[in-house]
């Protein structure tokens, strides 16, 4: 996907109601007790910034924050003066977060990053020559798309993954410099008959590679 999905956002933010509940009992003047800012402060704030986040970690503590509320609010409910409805306001918020995040759909973003496209920078075709330099190495793949922050490369002969390069791409246009010189480390590599190559994440350029990158990046949008 390429935005964040707003019922995503949505969703996430339903877990904020136990804080906000919390606050406004302690401004009544029902005091807190330690369980309660853990129940009711700590865990569904992290809850909330890791299902905004999209980690796996926060889909799995989705049921462990649902489990140990309903395990509460089974106990509230065979306490006299527990008022009903709030334990029914619970119910809405487990039952509406459970039903959008276990969409197979939804529940894939959690779990293949590739999916996460709002992380990435967007990367744009091209068909333009490149020179990769590994240590005294050198080879001449086909630059096929770029981005700020990575690029792939075609080619018959693919490093391997984790390995450092240098990729040198001559540029057309006379900008500030002849050629951008970047450093990068192989993250993916492609075995396709008809797509074989790798892609390289940049490591951070230099401020003037930079500048230079985004001004090569953006004549090809």
């Amino acid at each position: 996907m390429r935005k964040r999905p707003v019922a995503l956002i949505l969703a996430s933010c339903l877990f904020l109601y136990f804080p906000l509940r919390l606050i406004l009992d302690v401004i009544q003047g029902i005091p807190a007790t330690p369980v309660d800012l853990l129940l009711s402060g700590v865990l569904p704030l992290t809850l909330t910034m890791g299902l905004l986040r999209v980690t796996r970690i926060a889909w799995y503590t989705l049921f462990c924050f649902v489990f140990l509320w309903g395990v509460r609010d089974l106990q509230d409910m065979q306490s006299e003066g527990t008022p009903i409805s709030k334990v029914l306001i619970h119910l809405g918020v487990y039952l509406l977060g459970l039903s959008y995040f276990i969409n197979p759909q939804i529940r894939r973003l959690y779990f293949d990053p590739k999916l996460r496209q709002w992380r990435t920078k967007r990367r744009y075709e091209t068909h333009g020559p490149s020179i990769i330099q590994s240590g005294d190495k050198y080879s001449y793949p086909i630059l096929r798309n770029i981005s700020e922050g990575g690029c792939f490369l075609e080619t018959p002969h693919p490093m391997d993954v984790f390995e450092r390069l240098v990729v040198i791409i001559p540029l057309p246009n006379p900008y500030e410099l002849s050629s951008l010189q970047l450093t990068g480390e192989v993250r993916w590599v492609s075995e396709r008959p008809e797509k074989t190559g790798m892609g390289i994440q940049f490591h951070k350029p230099q401020p003037l590679e930079l500048v230079v990158l985004k001004k090569f990046v953006a004549q090809l949008s």
